[in-house]
């Protein structure tokens, strides 16, 4: 297999090429997106058309499924791949920086994400690596944060749930989606390095501090993920695929083009098969 990399950014993402999408995804493919990942934290694939059963078997090759959406609905053809679709009036949900699930005590560590329909133009996602975002803060800032643990939940998840069923919707909402405690600064457990582990979707409070005392904290963090040295940029075409290491990234999927329809198909990896390995 001849790959030709591009990367995009200093800080992450790069684009492959020389990858057959009609060929067998064997483990030696695997070994080298997994590869890639570790190195670029996000990988772009254009014009490379995977049905959801070879997306499943994809997912597969690089670990173990089962952290499906609480929210979405799944395709016909598979329970693992969710369909992400919004179109007209619809208020999309990933219009924040955040990294998937991170409300649950495992969140997937990668995720597959096909563009299936594409508006003519918008739509684009943005990815921030938090290896960046982390060495970027001053040493003070690293001493201030680095035994510090924080709350994440479901963010605006609540509100379809409370639209639905009100306080009960809520409070079962929770329980299908999680709550989870997480250190701010993680390491990576391949590369070791750390990243910021916090997001504005669903971080909420910081053990130990005082409500204001954390929302001061959290905020000027938030303020740091947000700049653009820390960012790629992708311009969905239709069978682009995008695969992201879910640990040390964030994304952002931009809700520009409302009425037009944008349809996603995801795949999220909950265990890293070379995880033990690495």
């Amino acid at each position: 297999m001849a790959l030709t990399v591009d990367r995009l950014s200093p800080a992450l993402g790069a684009e492959l090429f020389g990858l057959d999408p009609t060929a067998p995804i064997t483990s030696d493919v695997a070994d080298e997106l997994h590869s890639l990942l570790m190195e670029h934290q996000v990988i772009f694939l254009r014009d490379f058309d995977l049905s959801p059963v070879r997306m499943v078997e994809l997912g597969r090759e690089l670990g173990t499924l089962g952290a499906r959406h609480h929210s979405y609905v799944t395709h016909p053809d598979s329970d693992d791949v969710v369909i992400i679709e919004w179109k007209d009036d619809d208020l999309p949900d990933a219009a924040e920086w955040h990294s998937d699930m991170t409300y649950r005590a495992t969140p997937p560590f990668a995720s597959i994400l096909k563009g299936v329909v594409i508006p003519p133009a918008g739509g684009d996602t943005l990815w921030a690596s938090m290896y960046s975002v982390y060495d970027s803060l001053p040493p003070g800032m690293k001493d201030d944060i680095a035994e510090l643990e924080a709350v994440h939940d479901m963010g605006a998840f609540r509100t379809p749930a409370y639209r639905a069923s009100g306080n009960e919707g809520v409070m079962d909402a929770y329980t299908n989606a999680g709550t989870a405690v997480h250190p701010m600064v993680s390491h990576h457990p391949v590369t070791g390095r750390p990243y910021l582990n916090v997001s504005e979707s669903f971080t909420r409070f910081i053990i130990g501090l005082s409500a204001p005392e954390a929302g001061r904290l959290l905020t000027e963090l938030f303020d740091r993920i947000n700049r653009p040295e820390h960012h790629v940029r992708l311009r969905w075409k239709p069978n682009t695929l995008a695969i992201w290491d879910n640990r040390g990234t964030q994304h952002y999927a931009v809700v520009d083009y409302l009425p037009h329809r944008r349809v996603m198909h995801r795949v999220a990896v909950v265990e890293d098969a070379r995880q033990s390995v690495a």
